[in-house]
């Protein structure tokens, strides 16, 4: 068993992750026929991979629109939630005004604005994105304040003394104490940003893997929802993957 541990140790992460992904799908498959659990409540493994195989172009498609919808949402929370938590962490009266406000818009259900969206947008990119922002927004806003504010205060005291400015001092001080905090803030937000793009499809928008589920619970085409699923897990997995080498790359720059 030692020995075992210490080959799993050697072995790249995809590798063991595929490993493990196989023996889910191995006692998936077996409950199933041990069971005898009707293909309407649970399918097997082998029909939800088929179907994808035999709809590939009609799942690429929805993932794309979902990918886009996540894009969009996430670059927009992202460029709006930055300067505003850095205005936040650097004016205390602008924090005092305009944080209970930001913690309002957070705490309302994101889904009471579906309705809104839809007269005021229509269907399609927009709405959906919209909440995917507002998704984003919080979290990546709270950590870029944290970031500004454990810089400690004789940094601020040497650029002051130095005559940078202000911009100096951000692109020197802030931005390299900030980006620790924001890497880990956009996993985070991925991974919100992903669940709201998909459920806001359900309801605000013509295509996407939101879109595809429900047309599959419309239908009760079970093996239909639950490749929606998978291929969602599978998007959320991917996108972490890429925010952690990014994140790995970035902080390994300003440490070196």
């Amino acid at each position: 068993m030692t020995k075992l541990f210490r080959l799993t140790g050697t072995l790249p992460d995809w590798l063991i992750a595929s490993f493990w992904l196989l023996v889910l799908a191995a006692i998936w498959s077996a409950a199933i026929r041990v069971l005898k659990i009707p293909d309407y409540i649970l399918p097997s493994p082998e029909q939800v991979v088929g179907l994808i195989g035999s709809k590939f172009s009609y799942f690429l498609a929805h993932t794309a629109s979902t990918l886009t919808v996540i894009a969009v949402g996430f670059g927009c929370g992202v460029a709006a939630a930055i300067p505003t938590g850095l205005a936040l962490a650097k004016i205390r009266w602008l924090e005092r005004a305009l944080y209970p406000f930001v913690v309002f818009l957070q705490t309302m259900p994101l889904i009471s604005l579906v309705p809104v969206l839809i007269i005021w947008f229509g269907y399609g990119l927009v709405p959906a994105s919209i909440l995917v922002g507002f998704s984003v927004f919080f979290p990546v806003l709270v950590n870029a304040v944290a970031g500004v504010r454990s810089t400690p205060d004789r940094l601020y005291f040497v650029t002051r003394t130095m005559g940078a400015s202000p911009l100096q001092t951000f692109r020197y001080i802030d931005w390299p104490t900030m980006l620790p905090y924001l890497t880990s803030a956009f996993r985070i937000a991925l991974a919100l940003a992903t669940t709201t793009a998909v459920v806001s499809e359900f309801l605000a928008s013509n295509d996407g893997l939101g879109y595809a589920a429900l047309i599959g619970a419309r239908n009760r085409d079970t093996v239909q929802v639950i490749a929606v699923v998978l291929i969602t897990a599978t998007v959320g997995v991917l996108l972490n993957t890429v925010s952690l080498l990014v994140e790995k790359r970035i902080t390994r720059r300003y440490r070196d």
